[in-house]
């Protein structure tokens, strides 16, 4: 699997990728043999009032599926954006798995 990172107004630390990669959850358990492919982009951005907000959008692919998966998430906290986005997107990419995974090519 490969993870590729973005940033935008947001410094990449190897503190944050390493926090990154483990609540992205795609363990070598095998359920998520199919995931080929992730994109992280981190952004701070502005909400309606002015505050400043913190953005973690997920997109995956799965090998032999012809769909990928986006998942966004806005906080305040950087890391609780990454935990809800990545829990979803780690949720979704299952769903897709197993309804599709071993049919498709």
């Amino acid at each position: 699997m490969q993870i590729e990172f973005q940033t935008d107004n947001v410094t990449l630390t190897k503190d944050l990728e390493d926090y990154i990669k483990l609540h992205l959850g795609f363990d070598e358990s095998g359920q998520y043999d199919q995931v080929k492919y992730v994109l992280v982009k981190l952004s701070e951005v502005e909400d309606e009032k002015g505050n400043k907000r913190q953005n973690c959008y997920v997109t995956v692919e799965l090998e032999g599926i012809p769909t990928h998966i986006d998942v966004q998430n806005t906080e305040e906290d950087i890391h609780y954006a990454i935990d809800l986005a990545a829990k979803r997107a780690r949720k979704t990419a299952l769903l897709w798995l197993r309804r599709y995974g071993a049919k498709s090519a």
